[in-house]
């Protein structure tokens, strides 16, 4: 992976976790569940780019039939 790659997938996890702890500060949004989770999923698959297995051993996403989203497992 290039620098410009990692530095771009960097600048979209920052977005992320910003997004992430908005929707913290602000419970009373419509769709506030169902859009944390994707915020969470799309959070590890950044950081499964950038770390690899590191990342993908410490949480496992579970994607059911039918859902666009995943369910996140802490694995010990």
């Amino acid at each position: 992976m290039s620098a410009h790659e990692r530095a771009r997938l960097r600048t979209r996890l920052r977005h992320v976790n910003i997004a992430y702890s908005a929707l913290i500060r602000n419970p009373s949004q419509e769709g506030r569940s169902v859009r944390m989770t994707a915020l969470k999923v799309e959070r590890q698959a950044i950081l499964s780019l950038l770390f690899g297995e590191q990342a993908e051993r410490r949480v496992q996403v579970t994607r059911h039939p039918g859902h666009t989203v995943g369910v996140l497992h802490a694995v010990k």
